[in-house]
């Protein structure tokens, strides 16, 4: 009978401490609820802050010449206009692996297309052939050798021509250049703009970067469109120019007054 009181007496502790637990936790949850409701609607604190610009520019020479080299041929039948533009394309990309000692990496198709050609005849639509377009994208590395490819594909046939297109193939380090001088530049900005004011920079608490590359133009004859000037092409190479591009970055940083 004493065993029986004791552990009734026992449990009736346990569940007492349970209660108490239960309660605290309540307390907590309804504590956490209401300070999660007290900041609903309010604004956050304003941090007291300047905010002031930098610009640089970086002037370099582009080191890859971007060409895109297309043939259009028109044909009775699909297989026809393939092949006309098939066999013409394998020649040119074969003179420039071999003879231009482009690399593989360097040469990209960008487009291959059939498509027919209707004729509208008393009403009616009617197939009379298909036209089949290629084009490859070449990258050149050495400029001396862009007026010849050039003369030399019109020569095997290229008949849409585009470029060259003068670009930087790792503008990074140029980036990396303009970057460092905008905020050298933000940062000056920044220390005389503090002194005239009587004001003391804390920490940055915001950074922004934009910016654009601008290429210069290219003097010589960068690409053919007209039956003329391909014509003129497969006799002469022309001159060409890579002149230079410019890297502009603008940054933004945002100091806290102490």
């Amino acid at each position: 009978m004493e065993q029986n009181n004791l552990i009734k007496n026992l449990l009736m502790v346990l569940a007492g401490l349970a209660l108490i637990v239960a309660g605290v936790y309540l307390v907590l949850l309804s504590r956490n609820a209401w300070r999660t409701y007290d900041y609903i609607g309010k604004t956050p604190d304003v941090i007291n802050q300047i905010t002031v610009t930098g610009t640089a520019k970086v002037t370099a020479t582009p080191d890859v010449a971007i060409i895109t080299l297309g043939i259009v041929n028109d044909g009775t039948s699909v297989a026809i206009a393939q092949k006309g533009v098939t066999d013409k394309m394998n020649s040119i990309i074969n003179s420039l692996k071999s003879e231009f000692k482009i690399d593989s990496k360097d040469i990209k198709t960008e487009n291959y297309s059939v498509q027919p050609k209707y004729n509208w005849s008393n009403g009616r639509q009617t197939i009379i052939g298909y036209t089949a377009n290629q084009s490859v994208q070449v990258k050149v590395r050495d400029f001396d050798k862009t007026g010849n490819i050039l003369a030399k594909s019109t020569e095997l046939g290229a008949n849409s021509v585009y470029g060259p297109n003068f670009m930087i193939d790792d503008p990074e380090k140029a980036k990396a250049e303009a970057r460092e001088k905008a905020i050298a530049q933000a940062k000056e900005k920044a220390n005389l703009l503090a002194d005239q004011v009587g004001i003391k920079l804390g920490r940055i608490v915001n950074f922004y970067e934009g910016g654009n590359e601008v290429p210069n133009v290219a003097y010589g004859m960068g690409g053919y469109a007209m039956a003329e000037a391909l014509d003129m092409a497969k006799s002469t190479a022309p001159a060409i120019e890579a002149g230079s591009q410019d890297i502009q970055l603008t940054v933004s940083i945002s100091y806290e007054i102490k």
